[in-house]
């Protein structure tokens, strides 16, 4: 068995030649390879994957294939079609293979690739054979596919015009395009990589924003763009691949625009965390770019933010002045004198018609206000797109002012009404700074836009934000509870009954001392539920949460746990569990447990009593978590919002979208429209057919220089021996089946495998018995490899992991903490020694 450690050694050291630092990726290729199975390496770019499939194809003497997946390849583009041909004067039907005839077929960025496509492979993959039309086409053999996925992915795109949030401001993609220089990398469908130097928000696994970094790229697209538009006003323009997230009947997925209806429900941001304040340009450099004489420095303050507020809401620009009127708030045309005074200006105070005006002669002022600000004069007066990055208290200052100016405060909402849709889209997204929602209405024959704030929200507004005088006291009261019937939660109905039932809350009425299911706050709603509705009101989930939590708190207590011995009719009540149920879970007659809540005595009472128990544990357990189901849809930082309308136009030939690390999603779109992400998962029977998902990470600093010192001087790649041929290798896949392995270990492998399908703890979905053949052969494979005749437990110990990553599926709260497959298979193996 050493020749063989020695012979695969030599194959390795010829591999280094070429792949450099990723000598596990390698090894676990060739396990694969040996087992005659196939492989799933997932990595950023740039880490020689491609390059580590060609490179072993070469070596084994194998017929090497590669296919680019991209969004528009058809499955006829991988297995091959019937062609017209011409022979001697007639024409026939022939057969034109595909790439997929080959003994190595390199997939790459399969994640690219449509759900469609992706399946196109698994007959292939499975039966080592092609249908196409009525005939199957056998596939040379050895038939292996490795398939590269990067994490990072630049399908699912925007129009150009659309903005998205980046460095703690609103960017267009033509603006974000004028501002790019070197392309990171392009591909053979046009697709331009760039680096920005850019951050945005993205929502992390456990529903909250968090600060990533990002990456700008373009994409050619000819095909039609599609306009969501939601309930709120939001909108936003994509391409028909650009996935949202969606609540669908209290499932959070990821679907295809082209896939949306006006049945869907978007996942919306609510709020953000807050943004770092925004750096402004010196007075100095502001003075030295100057053609006008200085003026003194305008401190970037709280007072500015009026200022300019006022400026921009009831003022006006020109070349060489500016001016503001007022008429409903004087104190405020009073303060913006003031303020313009410290400024070191007189403005010169006029009355017409009830308004009072205040103008400043000064061009040199106009000058500052756009060099220094980004503030420029002309009809709509827009707002510079980095005052979203205002201080806190700065943002405050200026939706107190810039609001009130342009709104009406009456019938308990706000108005407020704007020509400029940059300014409503904005303020919008400056509104989800401070937690707060707003409804926004073009009207296009006006052509204005309206935004409103309502409901409980409005009562955010007031307490947070305030408004420019204290009227506003008179006709409504803060301390008064508000309902916001719009703001709704689509939920799993089956999990909201079965929590309700656990609990026993909805039933067993003829007890005494027990509330009134109807006459609890949020019964309304999941009376809706009962009858066939997927929506609960916001404010009904949320007290229906506090009540259920307030429930099982009850039932952990002494005196609820004392009831099962001493009137366990109660404690089974508590817990939803009827006479009938527990008469058929034992066996026994409903008058033998009658008797036991009768008397307290029967034959059967430690049967009984012993169930009771169990059935408390697991029903508390279920309770709990369905709690933190409804919980996690009452995330603070996300609403729900129905889809109003979907309308298509033509492209304008080039879409953009922004690629985030490690969570691949952003904010973007008029008003901060959906989540919008930039992957496509493989379908799970697609991904079982890979025995190993092969993780390829960056090589370390030492490695990274060897990279550097090799491909800078040397273009042409090394030439390399032929070290295995086929006969050799069917060889050596039969030999690997032929690998003793203990009983015991043996054993290990299938209960490793079986105790992921157990609903407890982090999994959803646990792996197939294909994992147990797959985890068996891939520890045979690398005993075989070490030369060695037997399997260790250190074979199934590091071989677990790239055979069951991508066969587990976690569950929802799993997800949410940051638990990761590699954490969970770590559970696993500690649990099965």
């Amino acid at each position: 068995m050493k020749s063989y450690e020695k012979g695969f050694e030599k194959l390795f050291d010829e591999m280094r030649k070429v792949v450099i630092g990723q000598d596990e990726v390698l090894r676990q290729m060739m396990v694969a390879i040996l087992c005659d199975a196939n492989a799933l390496l997932e990595g950023y770019p740039g880490l020689a994957k491609t390059l580590a499939v060609r490179t072993l194809a070469k070596l084994m003497d194998l017929k090497f294939s590669r296919i680019q997946s991209t969004p528009d390849l058809m499955p006829s583009d991988i297995t091959g079609t019937y062609i017209i041909q011409e022979r001697d004067g007639k024409r026939e039907f022939k057969f034109q293979p595909g790439p997929i005839f080959a003994n190595i077929l390199l997939t790459d960025e399969i994640n690219r690739a449509t759900p469609k496509t992706q399946s196109a492979l698994l007959e292939a993959m499975q039966e080592k054979q092609v249908t196409v039309g009525n005939e199957t086409f056998k596939l040379d053999r050895p038939f292996f596919v490795l398939a590269t996925q990067n994490p990072i992915e630049q399908e699912g795109s925007l129009s150009l015009n659309e903005s998205v949030l980046v460095n703690g401001t609103l960017k267009t993609g033509k603006e974000l395009l004028e501002q790019v220089r070197d392309c990171l990398a392009e591909d053979e469908k046009g697709t331009k990589l760039y680096d920005i130097l850019a951050w945005t928000y993205a929502l992390n696994p456990r529903g909250r924003f968090e600060r990533s970094p990002c990456f700008f790229y373009t994409v050619p697209y000819e095909e039609e763009l599609i306009t969501v538009t939601t309930r709120t006003g939001r909108n936003i323009t994509v391409t028909k691949n650009h996935p949202f997230l969606v609540n669908e009947q209290g499932s959070i997925r990821w679907k295809k625009a082209e896939e949306l209806s006006k049945q869907d429900i978007l996942v919306q941001p609510a709020s953000f965390p807050q943004l770092p304040s925004m750096s402004v340009m010196t007075h100095e450099a502001a003075i030295a770019r100057m053609q006008q004489r200085p003026i003194q420095e305008i401190p970037f303050d709280e007072d500015f933010a009026f200022w300019i507020a006022f400026l921009l809401a009831d003022g006006s620009i020109g070349e060489n002045c500016v001016e503001a009127c007022q008429k409903n708030y004087p104190e405020a045309l009073d303060r913006f004198i003031a303020i313009s005074r410290k400024y070191g200006f007189s403005p010169k105070i006029r009355s017409r018609n009830g308004c009072r005006y205040a103008k400043i002669y000064s061009k040199p002022l106009v000058e500052y206000l756009s060099i220094r600000f980004g503030i420029t004069g002309g009809k709509d007066k827009e707002i510079p797109s980095w005052f979203l990055g205002l201080s806190p208290e700065l943002n405050k200052e200026f939706l107190r002012t810039f609001i009130a100016l342009e709104s009406s405060l009456r019938d308990r909402r706000i108005v407020f009404t704007q020509k400029s849709r940059q300014n409503v889209n904005l303020i919008a997204y400056m509104l989800l700074r401070q937690g707060i929602l707003s409804w926004i209405r073009e009207e296009k024959e006006r052509k204005l836009f309206r935004l409103k704030i309502q409901g409980a929200d409005l009562i955010t507004y007031l307490r947070i934000v305030g408004w420019l005088d204290s009227r506003w006291k008179r006709k409504i009261d803060l301390g008064k509870a508000v309902k916001s019937s719009f703001r709704i939660v689509p939920v799993d109905r089956s999990k909201i009954l079965w929590l309700v039932e656990l609990l026993g809350l909805n039933s067993f009425h003829t007890l005494r001392k027990r509330t009134a299911f109807v006459h609890r706050s949020w019964y309304g709603s999941y009376k809706g539920i009962k009858e066939g509705e997927t929506v609960m009101a916001v404010d009904a989930l949320q007290k229906m949460v506090k009540d259920i939590r307030k429930e099982i708190r009850k039932r952990k207590e002494p005196p609820f746990l004392h009831l099962r011995t001493a009137k366990p009719r109660a404690f089974a009540a508590g817990i939803g569990l009827s006479m009938v149920a527990i008469a058929k879970d034992l066996g026994i007659s409903k008058n033998q447990v009658w008797q036991l809540y009768a008397t307290g005595n029967c034959m059967q009472e430690v049967q009984i009593l012993d169930l009771l128990q169990d059935q408390y544990t697991r029903r508390m357990a279920e309770a709990e978590a369905l709690l933190q189901y409804c919980e996690q849809l009452l995330s603070e930082d996300v609403f729900y919002d129905p889809i109003k309308r979907i309308r298509y136009r033509p492209s304008e030939g080039l879409a953009f979208g922004l690629t985030v690390p490690g969570l691949q999603n952003y904010v973007g779109g008029f008003g901060a429209c959906g989540i919008n992400h930039n992957t496509y998962p493989l379908p799970e029977a697609q991904a079982d057919r890979f025995l190993l998902k092969i993780i390829t990470t960056y090589p370390s600093y030492e490695d990274e220089l060897k990279i550097v010192d090799k491909y800078s001087f040397h273009s042409e790649p090394p030439s390399l021996p032929i070290l295995i041929n086929k006969k050799t290798l069917f060889a050596l896949q039969t030999l690997v089946r032929q690998v003793p392995i203990a009983t015991d270990l043996k054993h290990r492998i299938v209960k490793i495998v079986t105790e992921t399908r157990k609903r407890e703890g982090m999994m959803e979905y646990g792996a197939s018995p294909r994992a147990s053949i797959g985890l068996v052969l891939a520890c045979k494979a690398r005993a075989l490899m070490e030369g060695r005749n037997y399997v260790s437990s250190k074979d199934i110990e590091t071989m677990a992991y790239p055979v069951l990553r991508h066969r587990i599926i976690l569950n929802f709260e799993a997800v949410r903490k940051g638990i990761k497959p590699e954490d969970a298979i770590r559970d696993v193996l500690a649990k099965v020694k």
